[in-house]
């Protein structure tokens, strides 16, 4: 969410609670086809970590902030307890499913092609630039999952196990 919709948000009058999610576990759905046909996985920058996290602890970490007093006014960084390379979430994949998921690494001339399919060419590129060349801020692994939830994040071997139907 742009930080301008925040303020404004902010400036409402109303109690607010700001989520602020990095990137899904469920972007691995991406490799679906892939995987299911060709037992292959391919993505760029195979070696670099991001905190990914599980959509089922952001809904559960909503709803902690929709029933629970102490939420108003906070701004929750919500990320994986890790971080995780596309080559581990491969192996994270195949281990689910009992069998090896070959990785191959894109370049980022590649990554891009493919992403321009569905994406628009400024996300294309400032998706690349935090995948490929991540900030400490976006390699940050926060606390604020396990302080609302009383629990570490899920971890992405966690969401592929529960998910591992889609990529039979």
């Amino acid at each position: 969410m742009g930080r301008s919709i925040e303020d404004v948000i902010r400036q409402s009058g109303m109690d607010w609670t700001i989520l602020r999610p990095g990137g899904f576990a469920s972007n691995a759905f991406a490799w679906a086809e892939t995987i299911r046909t060709e037992r292959t996985a391919a993505a760029p920058f195979g070696d670099t970590g991001l905190p990914w996290i599980d959509p089922t602890d952001i809904g559960e970490v909503a709803a902690a902030a929709l029933r629970e007093d102490g939420h108003a006014g906070q701004v929750y960084e919500l990320t994986g307890a890790a971080l995780s390379t596309p080559r581990q979430r491969a192996e994270a994949i195949g281990d689910a499913l009992g069998e090896p998921i070959r990785f191959i690494e894109q370049t980022r001339d590649q990554a891009r092609a493919q992403m321009l399919q569905f994406m628009s060419k400024p996300v294309v590129e400032t998706t690349l630039d935090i995948i490929g060349n991540p900030t400490p801020a976006e390699q940050r692994i926060s606390p604020d999952v396990e302080q609302v939830l009383g629990r570490t994040p899920r971890t992405f071997a966690e969401w592929a196990l529960r998910d591992i139907a889609a990529f039979r």
